[in-house]
């Protein structure tokens, strides 16, 4: 639509007088009472030219009205719609109000409730009567819940992995409709650690506080029963460390472990942690279990010791309770009772899904600004940035654009034609009149033309992928975050040709992105080609105006070297400061993305914490700070109207001043002149305005032209070499002198490895986690290719993987990594991408990992996929299934079970050995004791290999250094 609304904005000012001069023509020579002379065309040019910004605004007011219209509407529709409601009885709650809730949903579900207890005693800590709840009142989570929860004691809801516990705690806190029963809490704010931790752009005391009271003493006590002062001893900055975006600078453990510091800091009385200790090792979760919840631990006065459970509920697959009550009031064969102490004395190993094992170097790359020469380029313009516009749209649509602009200054043919008049009048009509309508046309379509291949260069026109690879990969990386890329490519769904190294993106700051590929490409294709126009279009007036003004006086023109003066410093200046705040204005909108995007990710825990009016006051701050350069650029824009005005004025004081003082001088040019005058200000703020708009839109190309200059390309010219389709048929992989460093990092992360792995065998590999740099994550990127390799080689199956394509290695190898990712679209399309499987094969695949009854009865496989509906371990073992449906004889597991629970865990392991018997297993561990089994650990240290063997027979040997390791985990071979 707005190429069609450029079309009529040019025909309006082209064809107008191509119209007007014809019926004026025709109209004097069938009359013969005069012809088309100087003076009657160029003042009727001049009453076009008045009457030409009028019509362009009322054409592209049309679709700015649909536009504002359709706007009010979708907000219209997001304020009307059902707003979250609290269906909980608290003690905040009025009586009005909450019943007034409660029979709301009863009259809509036409169901019975029981009356709403008193609520002046409370004798438990939650009370649910009859209550059924879940997201819609068709798909119900939770069915017909009858308990009662002791207050002051500590409560272990158990079950089967998607059985609804985390559903549950989310019932508790009021986050879930209810759609039967009642639900009374004691509490109405409570202290909420989610399975996923939630945290914050700033730093990590500041995630720790949050909006509760500082209190120096009480926080040192909660970092200490947290286990993280010897982490801040790690780290610079200490506390003060930037956690990133999505905790990026900090591990996995520790961002649980600061998760459960802000819980235990806010001093909440009521403390719901979701499996908040699962990624622990056992001696970190030790020292928590006795700093917190021990018999001298901070929660002292509120429980008991975590091991030693008061009260438990047990959920069953369906959603239902099946038993709870006091723990001691169960005998000890009791299957709970067995299930919650298995659960309390399961050895759990640390979990690392960011990789902690980064060099400091390459943790640099998460600032928030990623150009530090960024604010000298808002002051200055850079030539290269048109050259590199230019190169983008094409040499073709620059021409066309060019000569259709250059069409514009048909007033020389007006000249000629009245000159031929005055001569021999009305001579030659249709030659002069066809000449003049063909100029027009010609601009009209140029100049649509040209706009409609420039808008389409970066948004639509294949050429812009060719020229620019990155932009769809990263593109995907701001709606999906930073780390879809990196999966698609480790898991060998991403077929595009990948030009950017997907690890380094995985580091860079996933706001920026959503800046760069959202507003960035938003001015590009949109407001770059209407602004040019735009400008072209006002230079070309301007220049109309300014002849008819000199004409009309030539004296005048003398003033034309003082006039040119002004305008080049008062453009000076007001680029020089518009072209600062429009960056600036883009720029100040990353904060109050940040804002809203934390407040999204972490919803369920500000409405827990009490914490909704704090950053309700902190939207409305960052939404004034992100709309004052756009304040200021309005206050000098009409600093700019104010100067322009008195320009103006001045030129018509002088040209009125000359006019009356000079003899035999033109009155009707003079005419001409002084009602050129009356548009020439607004022609000239319009092209001063319109210039700035260019400039900001060219701003937005530097943006990417320095993103897509410094970002290197990841293939190589010598990655030619085809390999069969069968490849690889046994599964050999050869690591030859390999030595590799990350980019940023002088110091190697993989230093002359070699080994040797044969066709099915199960390699595990270990190496201690924190900030120091053992290898493991390193060793599997390089042989994924997303690690360069500075010398030695990696051959899989006798072929050297540096003479194949990177995409044609990945898309050959299984892989599963640590953190589960999905895609928009059906469970079809999320199991199995490249659609290669059948339905029955899904089907089967999906029984094996105890999920076809979940999706079956949600619709099956063409269902859309909503995995906020999934419980961590279901996202894994689907994870899973999408691993068995793709064929390979190499599987590589990036710590892939070492964040879901014990239930989880066992279903994994099980699969893992039935569907991938005889297959090649590479496997990154944290969990010592489920790799007992492999046939060989490799035990790196520092980018080397320390130790290599049989995992039983280096724990029979005391000097072992993975003996070592495996005890310092909380392991002992006594376990065994």
């Amino acid at each position: 639509m707005v190429w069609a609304d450029m079309t009529l904005d040019f025909a309006s000012s082209a064809l107008a007088p191509v119209f007007g001069f014809l019926v004026y023509s025709l109209l004097a020579r069938n009359n013969d009472n005069g012809t088309l002379t100087e003076g009657v065309a160029f003042a009727s040019l001049s009453v076009f030219e008045l009457l030409q910004q009028p019509m362009m605004y009322a054409i592209d007011g049309v679709e700015h009205v649909k536009t504002i219209i359709n706007s009010f509407r979708r907000i219209q529709e997001y304020l009307q719609a059902k707003e979250t409601e609290d269906y909980r009885i608290t003690p905040e709650s009025s009586s009005s109000s909450s019943r007034t809730s409660i029979c709301k949903v009863v009259e809509e579900k036409d169901m019975m409730l029981k009356e709403k207890p008193a609520l002046e005693k409370y004798h438990f800590s939650v009370t649910v009567q009859q209550g059924s709840a879940g997201y819609s009142d068709d798909e119900l989570i939770l069915k017909e819940l009858d308990f009662e929860l002791p207050l002051g004691q500590t409560t272990v809801i158990m079950g089967p992995v998607g059985c609804g516990k985390s559903t549950l705690l989310k019932l508790i806190l009021g986050e879930l409709p209810v759609f039967s029963g009642t639900i009374v809490t004691s509490f109405s704010k409570a202290a909420y650690c989610s399975q996923s931790p939630w945290t914050t752009w700033g730093s990590i005391q500041s995630n720790i506080v949050g909006m509760s009271p500082w209190d120096q003493e009480w926080y040192a006590s909660v970092v200490s029963a947290c286990a993280l002062s010897a982490d801040f001893a790690e780290l610079a900055d200490g506390d003060q460390t930037p956690i990133g975006t999505r905790g990026a600078r900090l591990s996995g453990g520790q961002q649980m472990r600061v998760s459960l510091a802000r819980a235990l800091y806010s001093r909440n009385s009521v403390l719901v942690l979701d499996d908040c200790l699962s990624g622990l090792d056992r001696t970190t979760e030790r020292h928590i279990v006795d700093a917190v919840f021990g018999p001298e631990g901070l929660l002292k006065r509120m429980g008991h010791h975590l091991s030693f459970a008061d009260y438990v509920v047990f959920l069953d697959s369906n959603g239902m309770i099946t038993r709870h009550g006091a723990k001691d009031s169960m005998s000890s064969e009791d299957e709970i009772v067995q299930e919650v102490s298995e659960e309390s004395t399961t050895p759990r190993q640390p979990v690392d899904p960011a990789d902690a094992e980064l060099p400091e170097e390459m943790l640099q790359e998460l600032d928030l600004l990623d150009d530090p020469d960024q604010g000298v380029s808002r002051m200055t313009g850079d030539l290269k940035v048109y050259a590199y516009y230019a190169k983008i749209a094409g040499p073709w649509t620059m021409f066309i654009y060019l000569l259709a602009c250059a069409t514009f200054v048909f007033a020389i043919w007006v000249q000629w034609w009245t000159n031929a008049n005055a001569e021999y009048p009305n001579d030659r009509l249709g030659y002069y009149l066809g000449v003049f309508a063909g100029l027009g046309l010609l601009t009209v379509i140029g100049c649509t033309l040209a706009d409609r291949c420039g808008a389409q260069t970066f948004a639509q026109h294949d050429d812009a992928v060719r020229i620019c690879p990155a932009f769809p990969e990263h593109l995907l990386t701001a709606l999906k975050g930073p780390d879809c890329v990196s999966h698609l490519n480790k898991c060998g769904y991403n077929n595009q040709p990948v030009r950017s190294q997907a690890k380094k993106h995985t580091l860079a700051s996933e706001l920026m992105h959503k800046n760069r590929f959202s507003q960035d490409l938003e001015l590009i294709d949109n407001d770059l080609p209407q602004s040019i126009d735009s400008f072209i279009f006002q230079f070309m007036s301007a220049i109309v105006s300014a002849v008819f003004v000199f004409i009309g006086s030539g004296y005048v023109a003398a003033a034309i070297p003082a006039c040119l003066a002004l305008l080049i410093l008062l453009q000076f200046y007001y680029l020089r400061t518009s072209r600062q705040l429009r960056l600036l204005d883009i720029e100040a909108k990353a904060p109050l993305f940040s804002q809203f995007l934390e407040t999204v990710n972490g919803i369920a825990c500000i409405r827990a914490y009490g914490w909704t009016q704090n950053y309700s006051d902190r939207n409305y701050n960052a939404l004034n700070a992100s709309q004052k350069p756009f304040y200021l650029l309005y206050c000098i824009q009409r600093w700019l109207t104010l100067v322009l005005d008195l320009f103006n004025a001045g030129v018509a004081i002088m040209l009125v001043g000359i006019a009356t003082n000079i003899q035999n001088g033109s009155t009707s040019f003079l005419g001409v002149a002084l009602f050129n005058i009356v548009t020439f200000s607004s022609t000239l703020q319009t092209l001063v305005t319109a210039w700035t708009q260019v400039e900001m839109a060219l701003g937005a190309i530097n943006r990417i032209r320095s993103f897509v200059k410094t970002v290197k390309d990841e293939n190589v010219a010598t990655e030619i070499e085809e390999v069969p389709e069968e490849w690889p048929q046994h599964g050999a992989i050869s690591f030859t002198n390999v030595s590799a460093s990350y980019e940023t990092s002088s110091e190697p992360v993989l230093k002359d490895i070699s080994f040797s792995i044969q066709p099915g065998e199960k390699i595990a590999i270990c190496g201690r986690t924190g900030r120091s740099v053992s290898g493991k994550s390193s060793l599997v990127s390089a042989i994924l290719r997303m690690l360069e390799i500075d010398s030695g080689t990696i051959s899989i199956d006798g072929v050297d993987v540096s003479t194949i394509s990177r995409q044609e290695i990945r898309r050959r190898l299984i892989t599963l990594p640590q953190e589960p990712f999905f895609i928009h679209g059906s469970v079809r399309e999320n199991i199995d991408p490249q659609e290669g499987a059948t339905d029955e094969r899904i089907q089967e695949v999906l029984r094996s990992v105890d999920m076809w009854n979940f999706f079956e009865t949600r619709g099956g496989l063409d269902e859309l996929l909503d995995d906020d509906k999934l419980s961590h371990g279901q996202r894994q073992l689907f994870c899973l299934a999408r691993a068995i449906l793709k064929q390979g004889k190499i599987l590589i597991m990036d710590e892939a079970t070492s964040s879901v629970d014990s239930d989880t865990d066992t279903v994994m392991q099980r699969v893992l050995r039935e569907e991938f018997a005889g297959r090649t297993m590479i496997a990154i561990a944290h969990k010592l004791q489920t790799i007992l089994d492999f046939d060989r650990v490799l035990l790196l240290d520092k980018g080397q290999i320390v130790e290599t063997g049989n995992p039983q027979e280096l724990l029979a040997n005391d000097t072992s250094a993975f003996r070592a390791l495996y005890e310092s985990l909380g392991s002992t071979t006594e376990e065994l």
